[in-house]
């Protein structure tokens, strides 16, 4: 896997990557051969059952690195239009896991990807197709509280990068 970190600008408080949110994840991201990946480790406060990483924070992961790979793949944000998600094995709490996003397909309104979470060892535990609306800028900023200049100052930082995905 690639070491060229995706640089992280945003200056929300998104609960998965944000570095200014004091109760988010902090999660950082690298370039993969078409999307991206992080690797992490989930806290034992944020478990279902003890001792196991809850379900809906893996659900989570899926979707903010999928979120990242529009970023940094298509200089766009997207919306989670749907997301499918298949369990394959209990996560524990406090053990490293990689969590990578390819883009599977994509046109100029639309993207789908293919996310995995795998351990340490490389056994995959969960995977997920989902599919994504691109978005303008100022639907984003319709739909949400972010301003819509940030917005395009954000993504106007990305549109200056090396590598591109093929369609």
């Amino acid at each position: 896997m690639s070491e060229r970190e995706v640089p992280n600008y945003w200056p929300g408080h998104c609960f998965g990557c944000s570095t200014t949110n004091p109760h988010g994840l902090h999660l950082r991201f690298w370039y993969s051969e078409r999307g991206c990946f992080t690797k992490c480790t989930i806290p034992d406060y944020l478990c279902g059952i003890d001792g196991i990483v809850h379900g809906g924070i893996l659900a989570l992961l899926l979707d903010e690195v999928a979120q990242w790979t529009n970023i940094a793949r298509l200089d766009r944000f997207g919306m989670t239009r749907n997301i499918s998600i298949r369990y394959l094995k209990a996560v524990r709490t406090n053990t490293e896991i990689t969590v990578e996003s390819q883009i599977i397909s994509r046109d100029d309104r639309n993207a789908v990807q293919q996310s995995t979470i795998h351990t340490a060892d490389g056994t995959l535990v969960a995977e997920s197709r989902s599919e994504w609306m691109l978005p303008s800028p100022s639907v984003i900023a319709r739909v949400t509280s972010a301003d819509e200049a940030t917005l395009h100052q954000f993504l106007a930082k990305y549109s200056q990068k090396e590598e591109t995905v093929e369609q």
